[in-house]
């Protein structure tokens, strides 16, 4: 028998590559970039909040960390409004009768002054029906001019006669605003045969699969807590399927569009976020709009940011900027670059938002049926986003 050569070479002696000893890492590495920061802040915020509210520090895990008693939750926005309102219709300047805009003149009462922003002009009012004002012009010696349409009209204050009576009272009535929690689940199984057999990294492993799926469980709820819309239906097997309402549902008041980033805009903006008070916010945006505050704040305006104390409390990454109007705290938020594609972020005021938790995260193991030679865990929990005085936080948007 000849010898069982199948090449000859200096180099070739032996090339039977099914048994070569293969080089491999027993690691398996998942791409994955900062994700879901503002999801694990509030999670982390209402935690810290129910462990304070029972007198302990740190943070309350488990049901503890339950603050909802049902499937909806509910709360009251009062807005009281603003002082303003508007001429409705133009009159000369020795007119007695003012129109306001439709709807507003239970703003007002008699002895009000008001004061056209306009003219400079202050009056008296005397008597109020619906929506006219019967006043007095010139009052105090300011200048009576012609009231044009438009005109922007303030309520200055009530002034009182002495010895005079109390005043009529005045209600105002609350908004009532509801959102649903949301059931989230992700589920991993393996057969038993898999689960004994040995593959590089464990990736068969169900240990290894329910890091993954956590990853997952945590980004749905992530993209639901920014675009998920309130909703309750009956579903196909009968029963309550209900879906939370995030951030874009709540926040709709204060939306600041543009198409370029500067400076400028961003401290019209930051007015904008401030304006119903508030002193410290917290801005969660996307890469494009942290980028955009790279190179038009930092860089081109030296302007510097600090580390937030907020980083140290949370374990998050959080830079801080000083405003005229406040300070902003920063957050970067990849999941936001799933569901953005334009520079986007939320100037929230953390104090009026609250993760409501009906049912807190947890692993069932050996959820499978009696009869599978195998195992089937899941990750199952029940929360939804609480949104308070839609007014005290903002939107940007740079498209």
């Amino acid at each position: 028998m000849s010898l069982n050569i199948a090449k000859r070479g200096q180099f070739a002696t032996s090339d039977t590559s099914t048994m070569r000893i293969r080089q491999m890492d027993p690691k398996v590495y998942q791409r994955r970039a900062n994700f879901a920061a503002f999801v694990v802040f509030m999670r982390l915020l209402t935690m810290k909040r129910r462990s304070s509210a029972s007198g302990r520090n740190g943070y309350a895990i488990g049901k503890k960390a339950v603050n909802c008693k049902g499937p909806k939750f509910e709360w009251a926005d009062i807005d009281v409004g603003t002082p303003l309102s508007a001429c409705a219709l133009t009159i000369n300047d020795n007119a007695t009768t003012l129109a306001v805009t439709t709807g507003t003149g239970s703003m007002f009462t008699v002895n009000d002054i008001i004061y056209n922003r306009n003219t400079k002009e202050s009056c008296r009012v005397t008597n109020v029906s619906g929506d006219n004002l019967t006043i007095v012009r010139g009052w105090g010696g300011s200048t009576a001019a012609a009231i044009t349409s438009a005109d922007v009209i303030v309520l200055v204050g009530n002034a009182f006669s002495e010895g005079s009576a109390s005043p009529d009272a005045r209600a105002y009535s609350p908004t009532e605003v509801y959102n649903f929690t949301q059931i989230f689940k992700r589920a991993v199984d393996a057969t038993a045969t898999s689960e004994a057999t040995e593959y590089y990294g464990d990736v068969n492993k169900l240990s290894f699969q329910k890091r993954l799926e956590w990853d997952q469980f945590l980004l749905e709820r992530a993209r639901s807590y920014f675009v998920g819309r309130r909703s309750e239906i009956t579903a196909a097997d009968g029963k309550p399927l209900r879906t939370t309402g995030g951030l874009d549902q709540f926040i709709t008041a204060n939306v600041y569009n543009k198409s370029s980033f500067s400076y400028n805009y961003f401290m019209e903006f930051a007015k904008l976020a401030y304006e119903y008070g508030g002193e410290e916010k917290i801005l969660v945006c996307n890469s494009g709009l942290a980028l955009l505050v790279q190179q038009e704040i930092l860089t081109n305006h030296k302007v510097n940011m600090e580390i937030s104390p907020r980083s140290k409390e949370f374990g998050i990454k959080i830079s801080r900027l000083a405003t005229i109007y406040g300070d902003m705290d920063f957050m970067i938020d990849q999941t936001m670059n799933q569901i953005y594609s334009a520079p986007t972020g939320f100037a929230l005021e953390p104090a009026l938002l609250e993760e409501m938790i009906l049912r807190p995260d947890v692993w069932k193991e050996n959820v499978q049926s009696p009869d599978v030679d195998g195992r089937k865990d899941q990750i199952i929990g029940e929360s939804g986003l609480k949104v308070i005085s839609q007014e005290r936080h903002a939107k940007i948007v740079i498209a």
